[in-house]
């Protein structure tokens, strides 16, 4: 969570709002495009602040103006659903999430992001999380791996999802073998418990 200090003069008193509770104001601009110091964006650039996190990244969904507290002026915040800070040796450097979040800072500093940055982030996002991006869909691809906690489910079966580890990848027409042994059609990288259950309700 991000730490803010705020001067208060004496005799005032602050009223913290909890974070969950306050809402973004509004999107910076319609149709896909959002500008920001007269340079426009759209959702799918990937943006860079070369001076932030040894190169903070992130793949733009959004940019919305939030406010950190309630008396204080309004910032333009991107959000995304890949983020990368290189800086993070001794943990993650790469954080993709199933709706697009912040959590790289302000927009203050970013740019867009050159081929060879861009390759840097992609690369990462498919050594260390398994991912790859369709920038024509706007969307997370992951690549099966051997290994990792996945969700597996045959066709026009999605209710019948099972979690289990990854053990096998082939060319067959169940391709997917789990650690129990069975083998299925489709799958997807395990995220969280409500991704899990968005699945078998047919809500993904």
């Amino acid at each position: 969570m991000k730490t803010v200090t705020v001067e208060v003069p004496e005799g005032h008193m602050v009223k913290i709002v909890k974070e969950e509770s306050m809402q973004p104001t509004q999107k910076v601009m319609g149709g896909g495009k959002f500008e920001f110091e007269g340079e426009t964006f759209i959702p799918g650039d990937v943006i860079i602040n070369p001076n932030r996190g040894g190169g903070s990244m992130m793949i733009l969904s959004e940019i919305r103006e939030e406010k950190p507290l309630p008396f204080l002026p309004a910032i333009k915040v991107p959000f995304g659903l890949v983020a990368y800070v290189p800086s993070n040796d001794e943990g993650d450097r790469v954080f993709v999430k199933l709706t697009p979040e912040a959590g790289i800072g302000g927009m203050k500093g970013f740019r867009k992001a050159t081929e060879e940055e861009k390759a840097k982030m992609l690369a990462a996002m498919k050594e260390e999380k398994h991912y790859s991006f369709n920038f024509g869909k706007l969307q997370l691809e992951y690549i099966p791996t051997v290994g990792d906690v996945v969700i597996v489910w045959d066709d026009n079966s999605k209710e019948n999802a099972v979690v289990g580890i990854m053990n096998e990848v082939d060319e067959t027409s169940s391709p997917y073998k789990i650690n129990d042994g069975t083998r299925h059609k489709n799958c997807d990288k395990f995220v969280s418990e409500e991704q899990y259950k968005n699945l078998i309700d047919g809500k993904e």
